[in-house]
């Protein structure tokens, strides 16, 4: 099918663009190109010359991404000859369009390695070859570079598709004199250097048609004019070309690493880390053949000059600093670097990744292996210990590691430990990177010794601790004992015992969460897996069943009824199989897991659930309460504090408080229902970001023509106006069934709750609204923190007193009584304020609002609008 057949078939051209943009910004690009015929849409709207440059380059672009991978092999051919057709057409007009092409076009051929072997591809190197060998022609040295770098890249793809154009080469790298030599130069040496060409194709053929062996004196002539002409090179080009020269050097016995020194020497002061790196590479890989012992410790110097100048980025002296470490880690080389020293030392002034890297060096450079080298942590122990930030611990820890791995020896351990013990004691969050700490160096190489003195320590510590201390910061110090129950070594019955005492406490103070259960069962897990059940069977058993019986989560229960089943049950070498393999994929049990357990075997199949399209329930919100409870933990609110001048302690108490929005709904079966009855009602609400389910409800059985009250307890987020699906689900006749209830919606009204005087200890509540006030309207201008605004109701003062008659705080009149200005208060769950203050005129209302929650303005309008309709 020809090309304008196709361009028929499709449709009309004129909204291709349109639609590709539209593609592109929806991520759904490929789609188009799933029709043969689109790309050849694309390739006859590059035809048209009244289109802009962007544009056809944007066409070019979305070529080369999306048409090597969906285009049919058999339109390759097509495809290719249609844009080398649009560039003999456009190059002149746009070196821009054409560069693209020609990076388009080298894309389609990488793309498919036939092609490489084609008649097309020889054509589109001809084209390529011809544009490189007009020299010096500066108007178009951009498109040349590009037909250099698609060269290159047909190169690395295919050695030996331009060996016989190498003599050329050769002549136009002498002949180049702009600034895209560096482009003719890494082609020159990519055409030399490619891996097949040095050892199959380095030969020619005479005119005989005789093999005869190239010179070895033509590769040291071309790489010499190229090192001649280094200096016209950006250090990135310098970077590629030298790096393949080095390759070169290795396997060719006629060219000697010499050949860099006037290089090396040249760019030794430079601070580019492309440069850098060139120099510590030549170096590293001809090392004792280029430069002498005296101008090596100039380089290194250099090098670590450039890690220690503070006027670099901290990522480049980081990079720089990794090169140089990986330089000085060969063992060669690290036994003449102590000289170095001084300069690695670090200064407070470094930024942390440099310090750490220095301390690695300092390591990687001191003499033995036993020689103590720990006095250099001295300020990221001091640091550690006075700020307790987990960045700087980490860094701390990454450099113990460091030294327990080489440089074993007993004051390292002593430090190892001292440093660990008092980090514990003074900052108790830090305990995970301890633990981690711990299991690398187990698992790095045996240091058991170091890692069963840590462990006892932090493990006795633990257990020392009063029953408050540890259930107020359980989810650090648990992670103690996790690490400790894999040791075969420390007695796990008094951490039992602590368990047991840890979980009744949190079940007396309400605290016994899914969280603190799980971390205590996934301990007992532990502990059946690495001690004997026998030693273990009393006091694990009582925690067991304690859980069991009185957990307040219902998955911690019955997780705690498996593992004290397991415990009483079965034998100690069968509770280890049947633990290992619940805990890996891997692991698969030769019997039932039913067969571990006496009872009944038979397998039950899950009830079938029936989707119900109109549901035979009709329920109806009767009311929603708030309950506050103060608690011994801050309540977490995702928003900004806002100014709290005045009211500091205020605050502090506010971040205990847990409010609890009571919802009540009266549920009934409708009267036409063919339901006489149902059974087991449970409800699913969907999950919301701002609200989450506290206390499901369910009941037991509903008859027809009765009605029960079901209610839910809710944590709401953020006052914002929600709407929350519901679904039932209810057992008739043998079958379990399941619909959707009307949604509960939740409308800002809904979040106005009367401030709770009782639980705060206020004195003065008109003095306590002012500061409110002022701190939301006057102090928070500048910080965007509190927000205020102004509304005109069409209603009277007797209409909101009405309505807002629970949070009026007080009210204030003119001497002639004239003017009278009321002032509300209203609590925002969680933990934000809603004022207002009304100004009463002659036919309408003047409400002045503050608020700590900038977005309740989005929803005001439409309440207050309500407000004012209110008769």
């Amino acid at each position: 099918m020809s090309l304008q057949k196709q361009n028929k078939a499709y449709g009309d051209s004129n909204n291709i663009t349109e639609k590709l943009r539209s593609s592109i910004s929806n991520g759904t690009t490929f789609k188009l190109f799933e029709d043969d015929y689109f790309i050849f849409e694309l390739i006859k709207l590059l035809y048209d010359n009244s289109l802009d440059i962007n544009t056809q380059v944007e066409i070019l672009t979305v070529i080369e991404q999306y048409a090597c991978g969906t285009l049919p092999s058999n339109s390759f051919d097509q495809v290719i000859t249609a844009l080398l057709d649009i560039y003999q057409d456009s190059h002149s007009a746009s070196q821009t369009v054409a560069s693209q092409l020609l990076i388009t076009l080298s894309t389609l051929f990488l793309s498919n390695d036939e092609l490489l072997d084609s008649d097309l591809c020889a054509k589109f190197v001809v084209l390529l070859t011809d544009v490189i060998s007009k020299v010096n022609n500066v108007t178009n040295r951009r498109l040349r570079a590009c037909c250099c770098q698609c060269l290159s890249q047909l190169v690395s793809w295919k050695p030996g598709l331009l060996w016989r154009w190498r003599e050329a080469l050769i002549r136009l790298v002498k002949e180049e004199k702009t600034d895209v030599i560096q482009d003719y130069m890494v082609l020159l040496i990519n055409v030399i250097s490619s891996p097949d060409q040095t050892e199959v194709l380095d030969q020619s053929y005479d005119k005989s048609g005789k093999k005869t062996a190239t010179p070895s004196n033509d590769l040291l002539s071309t790489v010499s004019q190229v090192m001649d002409n280094m200096f016209l090179m950006t250090p990135a080009g310098l970077t590629t070309v030298v790096c393949s020269i080095a390759q070169l050097v290795k396997t060719n016995k006629d060219l000697h690493p010499t050949i860099f020194k006037a290089l090396m020497l040249q760019y030794m002061s430079s601070l580019d880390p492309n440069i850098v790196f060139l120099m510590l590479y030549i170096q590293k890989e001809f090392r004792g053949q280029i430069l002498s012992s005296s101008e090596e410790r100039t380089l290194l110097n250099r090098a670590m000059t450039c890690v220690n100048l503070p006027s670099l980025s901290t990522s480049t002296r980081l990079i720089i600093g990794q090169w140089l470490l990986s330089y000085l880690q060969d063992e060669a080389i690290n036994s003449s670097s102590e000289f170095m020293l001084k300069d690695m030392s670090p200064v407070v002034f470094d930024p942390l990744d440099i310090h750490t890297l220095k301390l690695a060096m300092i390591n990687s450079c001191s003499g033995p292996k036993n020689q103590d080298v720990s006095g250099n942590l001295h300020y990221l122990t001091q640091l550690a210990d006075t700020t307790g930030g987990a960045r700087v611990t980490c860094h701390l820890f990454r450099s113990l590691f460091l030294l327990v791995t080489t440089r074993s020896s007993q004051t390292v351990r002593s430090n190892v430990l001292r440093i660990t013990k008092k980090l514990f004691q003074n900052f108790p969050h830090l305990i995970p990177m301890m633990v981690d700490f711990l299991r690398a160096v187990k698992e790095n190489q045996p240091h058991e010794e170091l890692h069963q003195e840590i462990l006892s320590l932090l493990h006795d510590t633990v257990l020392s601790l009063a029953i408050k201390t540890l259930l107020g910061n359980y989810q650090n110090y648990l992670q103690v004992w996790m690490l400790s129950a894999q040791d075969v070594t420390i007695q796990q019955q008094k951490p039992l015992i602590r368990l047991l005492e840890l979980v009744q406490e949190a079940r007396y103070c309400a605290l016994d969460d899914w969280s603190l259960g799980s971390l205590v069962l996934t301990i007992c897990r532990t502990m059946i897996l690495h001690h004997h059940t026998d030693l273990l069977y009393t006091s694990l058993g009582d925690l067991l069943y304690f859980m069991l019986d009185s957990y307040s989560d219902c998955d911690i229960r019955d997780q705690a009824r498996f593992f004290y089943t397991i415990l009483t049950v079965q034998s100690d070498a069968k509770a280890k199989e049947l633990l290992a393999a619940t805990l890996s994929d891997s692991l698969r049990l030769g019997e039932n897991i039913t067969d571990f357990f006496p009872g009944s075997v038979v397998q039950t199949k899950p009830a079938e659930l029936f989707a119900l399209k109109e549901a035979p329930l009709v329920w109806l919100r009767n009311s929603c309460d708030s309950e506050y409870t103060l608690t011994k933990e801050t309540m977490p609110v995702e928003f900004p504090k806002p100014v709290t001048d005045n009211l500091s302690d205020y605050w502090d108490t506010l971040y205990h408080l847990q409010t609890v929005m009571i919802c009540n709904f009266t549920l009934s079966l409708i009267k036409d229902s063919d339901y006489d009855f149902l059974v087991a009602i449970s409800f699913v609400l969907s999950n919301n970001k701002n609200m989450a389910v506290l206390q499901d409800s369910c009941l037991p059985y509903l008859n027809k023509g009765e009605s029960k009250c079901v209610h839910f307890k809710l944590l709401p987020k953020l006052p914002e106006p929600m709407t929350i699906k519901v679904k039932a689900q209810f057992g008739f006749s043998n079958k379990t069934y399941e619909c959707d209830l009307v949604p509960v919606t939740f409308e800002l009204r809904d979040f106005l709750q009367p401030f709770p005087w009782d639980l705060f200890n206020i004195d003065n509540k008109e003095t306590f609204f002012c500061h409110h006030w002022e701190n939301y309207t006057l102090k928070s201008k500048e910080k965007f923190l509190g927000v205020e605004s102004v509304k005109i109701l069409q209603c009277s003062r007797n209409v909101l007193l009405k309505v807002w008659e629970k949070g009026l705080v007080f009210t204030k009149e003119t001497e002639d009584g004239d003017i009278c200005t009321d002032h509300y208060l209203f609590f925002l769950p969680p933990r934000f304020h809603l004022l207002f203050c009304t100004r009463t005129r002659s036919t309408d209302v003047v409400v002045h609002i503050a608020s700590d929650y900038w977005p309740v303005l989005g929803f005001l309008d439409e309440y207050l609008e309500q407000v004012s309709k209110t008769s």
